[in-house]
C-alpha cells in the first residue's frame, strides 16, 4: 500500500471534465491510494465565487460519487476564516505522520505561488506536483525559480522516499474547458452540457445557480 495523501485544492466553481481529467491522470500516475479534492471555503484570492461552499462541496461530491479512488476532503469548507493551504497543508500533516504529502496544482496556481500565505512553509509540509497541460509555460518570480530549482524531483518515485520538500511536472491532457466558461454560458441560458458530469449540471439547475434569475 503507497502510504502517500496527495491533496487537489481548488474552488470548483463548479467542477468539471477538465478538473476530473486530470486528477484521474495525476492519481494514477502517483499511484497513491489516497487522492483527494478539497474544495476552498473562503478562498483568500477572490472576492466573490459564484456559488458558495457548500453547494460547491455538494456538486463534487456528486461528481466523485462514481470513482471510489478520488474523494473529497471537506476540512476547508467546514474551517472558519480564510482558507489558506499551509493551515490545510498543518492539519493533513499532523494526520500523517511521516508519510508523503503531495499538493497537486495547475501551472497556473503554480505561477502565482509567491502570492500564497506564507508559501515557502508549504515545501516543510509536502511535495509539489504542477500538472502541466501541453500549452502551459512556467512564469515564475525569481524568489519561486530558486526555491523549486535545487528540489526537483528526476522520478515520480523519489517523492515517495521523503514526507515533503520535492517538486515534479507532470503531464496532463488539455481539455479546453473552465468554470468562468460554464458559468458564462449558464448566465446567458445557454447548455454547458458534455462539460461537466449531468449530476453536478441538474444540481445546478435544481437550485438555481450561476444564472441570472438564480444568481
Amino acid at each position: 500500500m503507497n502510504r502517500a495523501t496527495a491533496v487537489f485544492g481548488g474552488t470548483f466553481d463548479p467542477v468539471h471534465y477538465g478538473h476530473l481529467r486530470a486528477a484521474a491522470e495525476v492519481s494514477e500516475k502517483l499511484d497513491v491510494d489516497d487522492f483527494r479534492l478539497l474544495p476552498a471555503g473562503q478562498p483568500p484570492h477572490r472576492d466573490l465565487t459564484g456559488a458558495e461552499a457548500y453547494h460547491r462541496l455538494a456538486m463534487l461530491e456528486l461528481a466523485l460519487a462514481p470513482y471510489p479512488d478520488l474523494t473529497v476532503d471537506e476540512r476547508e469548507v467546514r474551517r472558519e476564516g480564510p482558507s489558506y493551504m499551509v493551515e490545510t497543508l498543518h492539519s493533513i500533516r499532523r494526520e500523517s505522520a511521516d508519510a508523503p504529502v503531495i499538493l497537486c496544482l495547475g501551472q497556473d496556481a503554480a505561477n502565482q505561488l509567491a502570492g500564497w500565505h506564507r508559501w515557502r512553509e508549504l515545501f516543510e509540509l509536502a511535495h509539489l506536483v504542477v500538472m502541466k497541460r501541453p500549452r502551459s509555460r512556467p512564469r515564475y518570480p525569481d524568489a519561486v525559480a530558486r526555491e523549486l530549482a535545487p528540489r526537483r524531483a528526476r522520478s515520480t518515485a523519489a517523492l515517495m522516499n521523503e514526507p515533503a520538500g520535492r517538486v515534479r511536472n507532470l503531464e496532463v491532457t488539455q481539455l479546453a474547458i473552465s468554470s468562468t466558461d460554464i458559468r458564462n454560458r449558464l448566465a446567458a441560458g445557454r447548455d454547458p452540457r458534455f462539460l461537466l458530469p449531468a449530476t453536478v449540471l441538474a444540481y445546478i439547475r435544481k437550485h438555481g445557480l450561476y444564472d441570472a434569475r438564480g444568481g
